[in-house]
């Protein structure tokens, strides 16, 4: 009697299309969750330009209450990155199960565990290389700040210009002239325009460390670009930078760019690749 009521077992056909199904509402699921941390965290780097706007504009203060805000938001925006970066590689992982799944079905069954241990490899050797956050242009650098090591006294550096209302804040190069004291996300710099005014004095600034993104001294050793990498890189001739996508990259290290709003179609820039930054989700 209680053989007549197991279950049967589907034909392998039945079973691989419904290990499919289950693949793909994983997918799914998983891409609605990635859909709303990333509008949060995108709704966090908003906040926190708002907060050191403020205080760029008017060289205020903070108040222990207002630096505790503005930590919070830090690390709620770097765990949900975290969250997101980890979501995105099991999205990954389960897209090439189900490229396994469907090749060895197709082919009699031929590779099959081992395709996918294949796939799998080659997955994290590559995922570093291209991380979630370089998917998308609001994505990375306000998770974090730049690293303290780098922004040191003479240091060159893009700084975000405060924002305008309805308007990105446009990034230019300058030269860390001070540090004015902090500790941690707290610290603040004092930063100065190398290009004379119209009244022939150079601009000085002062800006937390996520305003800043550290210029290396040289190209030597710097690791190419991916091929659609959204970057920000200095435009040739000028001390001010603009996003642009990576094209490819020469013998010498020298990257070929497509510049965001270039007037010329398709044109594209060869610019020094120390002059080009990760800018993830600084914006």
């Amino acid at each position: 009697m209680a053989a007549r009521n197991r279950p049967r077992a589907l034909p392998k056909d039945e079973a691989d299309a419904h290990e499919e199904r289950d693949l793909w509402s994983r997918i799914v699921n998983d891409l609605k969750d990635q859909t709303r941390q990333s509008k949060r965290i995108n709704e966090i780097a908003d906040e926190i330009a708002a907060a050191e706007a403020k205080f760029d504009a008017d060289d205020s203060e903070m108040s222990m209450k207002e630096m505790l805000h503005l930590e919070q938001l830090y690390k709620e925006q770097l765990k949900l990155s975290n969250e997101e970066h980890s979501s995105l590689r099991n999205v990954i992982e389960i897209n090439d199960l189900l490229i396994a799944l469907r090749t060895a079905t197709e082919g009699g069954d031929r590779g099959g565990v081992s395709q996918q241990k294949r796939i799998k490899r080659k997955h994290d050797e590559s995922i570093s290389a291209d991380s979630p956050s370089s998917r998308n242009p609001k994505m990375q650098r306000s998770n974090s700040a730049a690293p303290m090591e780098a922004l040191q006294i003479h240091s060159e550096v893009a700084y975000r210009l405060p924002k305008q209302k309805n308007a990105e804040g446009e990034w230019i190069q300058c030269t860390i002239t001070a540090i004015l004291g902090g500790e941690g996300l707290k610290r603040k710099y004092e930063v100065q325009d190398p290009e004379p005014d119209d009244a022939g004095g150079h601009g000085k600034y002062k800006a937390f460390a996520s305003a800043l993104i550290p210029i290396p001294r040289d190209s030597a050793n710097l690791p190419p670009y991916p091929v659609g990498k959204q970057v920000l890189a200095r435009y040739p001739e000028t001390t001010t930078f603009y996003r642009a996508e990576v094209m490819g990259t020469k013998r010498d290290g020298t990257c070929r760019l497509k510049f965001e709003g270039e007037e010329e179609v398709g044109k594209e820039t060869e610019v020094e690749r120390r002059l080009v930054l990760d800018v993830g989700d600084k914006r």
